[in-house]
């Protein structure tokens, strides 16, 4: 393989690479932005105007029943839909010390 291909193929691999990365964790590059301004936003009001503001609001039971639920029903989808990890062992390379066998009588 020419020396050329070679730095083609491994500059491929690290941009196919980054574009996985980007792809997997897009969600947390443009979440983690928004809750830092506003944790510093509301960092910057005093609790008294943190309460007007909820009061002003004048949202009803349905309301903040429906958005709470919303809410759960958006987070159980996002960590139900995560693929959990697959452990593959191979026992047939294990040997396991001789500390660790167990003999067990015969039954008859």
């Amino acid at each position: 393989m020419p020396a050329s291909n070679f730095r083609s193929s491994v500059r491929l691999k690290y941009v196919k690479l980054g574009y996985q990365y980007l792809v997997n964790l897009l969600l947390s590059f443009l979440l983690v932005p928004i809750m830092a301004a506003a944790a510093i936003e509301l960092l910057r009001t005093s609790p008294e105007e943190i309460l007007r503001q909820c009061h002003s609001l004048q949202l009803g039971l349905v309301q903040i029943l429906c958005s709470s639920l919303f809410i759960v029903f958006m987070a159980t989808l996002y960590f139900t839909s995560k693929p959990r990890p697959i452990y593959l062992v191979d026992y047939t390379c294990f040997k396991a010390p001789d500390s660790c066998i167990v003999y067990h009588p015969k039954a008859f």
